[in-house]
């Protein structure tokens, strides 16, 4: 019976050092696509949907922190301790640019709206910029007052908000249509407990719910676009909290479920209307630093200290991708795919 098929993930192997980040897109030309970031000094591409290496931008050197596709998967951007951020030919492989910061680059994003023309960068000096990459010798707005690491630094709202989360316990929104070089944050919450990833998910033009994961707990933040928000509410509209402290969260294409990666290895699904845990996914080796879930929702990706990228079915049983399980279901525990 599917009922009683238990989750066996495909391993992507290829790194050698903690994977601490990831990204999904749904590249129009060619289907899903993942790129994995690592402490190996390497950014790897993969298909989406069943793992495949693809290919690896090699050019860091040192640890790369941070990566993003643009939203045609033509493009990739990296982040890496070498003072650097990087933006490749996604066909490939080259380098196009390579932008020096003055610490290391521990975040960024690529601009939704312009084909990824414009590169969103947060380093250990506490500064976050927007780089013009046609013409990227100097940022173009900067958004000043982080006193500690910036963790995470994404697009929203059409490329017209930035939004920062920091060691120093607090979640910002910025304004960045002002056309002003200094960007002042719209909106600031601080938390208990320093946040270690924030995922921003859109149900349309301007309804978007921001995921955070900090200390055991996971917020959800509403916003609403078309109201000012400096009336927005500081406080979270649904709060999960777990046995562990999460690293990284994320929410499905439909809304209705969390996927959270936790520091003691673990991987749990969860309801997002009861808020119960719907599967607990075990396997990892140290601390889960990275989950997304796919374009399609068919599956959720993990990254981990033991410098492996897994691929979690969502519905177990499934015939998607590499998961055939109408030949014969394979053995508890078994490698379906090794990248």
């Amino acid at each position: 019976m599917v009922g009683t098929i238990r989750q066996n993930p495909i391993i992507c192997n290829g790194h050698t050092r903690p994977v601490i980040d990831l990204q999904f897109v749904d590249a129009p030309d060619c289907g899903p696509l993942l790129i994995t970031a690592s402490k190996d000094g390497k950014a790897m591409l993969r298909t989406g949907d069943t793992g495949d290496w693809i290919g690896t931008f090699n050019g860091h050197k040192g640890a790369v922190w941070c990566c993003a596709l643009n939203a045609k998967g033509t493009r990739a951007a990296t982040g890496a301790a070498d003072f650097s951020a990087k933006f490749w030919n996604v066909d490939n492989g080259i380098e196009l640019l390579s932008i020096p910061q003055s610490h290391i680059v521990r975040a960024l994003d690529l601009s939704k709206t312009d084909g990824g023309g414009r590169l969103l960068t947060a380093n250990n000096k506490q500064e976050v910029f927007i780089y013009d990459l046609h013409a990227p010798e100097t940022p173009v707005c900067s958004f000043p007052g982080h006193k500690k690491i910036t963790r995470r630094c994404l697009w929203m709202d059409s490329d017209k908000r930035v939004l920062t989360i920091t060691d120093n316990q607090d979640i910002r929104l910025w304004d960045v249509v002002s056309g002003s070089e200094t960007a002042g944050p719209v909106w600031k919450v601080a938390l208990h407990d320093c946040p270690m990833d924030a995922y921003v998910w859109s149900s349309g033009a301007t309804s978007v719910k921001v995921i955070v994961a900090s200390g055991k707990n996971v917020f959800v933040y509403e916003f609403d676009f078309r109201y000012s928000l400096f009336d927005a509410s500081t406080s979270p509209s649904l709060t999960y909290t777990l046995s562990a402290p999460v690293c990284s969260a994320s929410l499905n294409p439909l809304g209705d479920m969390l996927v959270c990666g936790c520091e003691d290895s673990l991987i749990h699904r969860l309801d997002m209307t009861s808020g119960s845990i719907l599967e607990t996914c075990r396997g990892h080796f140290g601390p889960v630093h990275c989950v997304r879930f796919s374009p399609d929702g068919h599956l959720y990706a993990s990254g981990s200290e033991d410098g492996t990228v897994r691929l979690w079915q969502t519905k177990v049983g499934e015939v998607y991708g590499l998961w055939r399980l109408g030949r014969s279901a394979p053995p508890v525990g078994s490698i379906l795919h090794s990248c």
